[in-house]
């Protein structure tokens, strides 16, 4: 990688610095999206729902909410949990309100990892392009004694451009799975907690109406 990058960075390939603005574009997005989907808005589903049960069965709504921090999946409960007191009704709706709210943000900008990798595909396939005029140029209306060093810069053009292009989009492509993956997981968890929390109350609520 370091050779294709020198390489094309000695020729002065405008293909270089294009492919390189889009990697470090796509780096920023990757550290910014890994920091909040697997740490800032992480949560143990699992781990959650067992700690919001106990409370809310104990009738204990203060607690709940206190247990409840700044992740999507915590904010979204703690908003129905604010509305305890008027019913369940009014607790599916604020809890799907406030998950209409929350959920785009867990999806935001991650999209932007694929954009970078086609990007750089398509600006390594341009490159090649660019490296075969060179050739052809140096085929047709140049000096015998240049012809071998256009041809040269070319053909080195034309492979470089095209190994850095799939450089910068094999990964992006890699961790755009993961991290569109892990979206849909903490999606999926909103989803899951917030319908058996719905239900919880309406448990409760049947027992207080026998």
């Amino acid at each position: 990688m370091i050779t294709v990058i020198r390489e094309l960075y000695s020729l002065g390939a405008w293909e270089f610095y294009a492919m390189l603005l889009a990697g470090v574009f796509g780096l920023a997005v990757t550290g910014d999206r890994v920091y909040a989907l697997y740490f800032k808005q992480s949560v143990d589903a699992r781990k959650f729902f067992a700690e919001l049960q106990k409370r809310i069965m104990a009738d204990k709504i203060d607690d709940a909410i206190r247990l409840c921090n700044d992740a999507p999946l915590p904010l979204v409960i703690k908003h129905g949990l604010m509305k305890a007191e008027m019913g369940v009704d009014a607790i599916e709706i604020a809890i799907n309100e406030k998950a209409t709210e929350l959920i785009p943000l867990i999806e935001h900008r991650t999209h932007y990892l694929s954009m970078v990798a086609n990007a750089a595909t398509m600006l390594g396939l341009l490159g090649t392009v660019s490296g075969m005029i060179l050739c052809f140029r140096a085929v047709a209306g140049v000096e015998p004694s240049k012809k071998a060093t256009i041809l040269a810069q070319g053909v080195s053009v034309a492979m470089n451009s095209t190994a850095l292009g799939l450089m910068v989009a094999v990964p992006c492509i890699v961790v755009y799975s993961f991290l569109q993956a892990k979206s849909m997981k903490l999606v999926e968890d909103i989803r899951t907690v917030s319908q058996q929390t719905v239900n919880l109350f309406r448990i409760k609520q049947e027992k207080e109406e026998m």
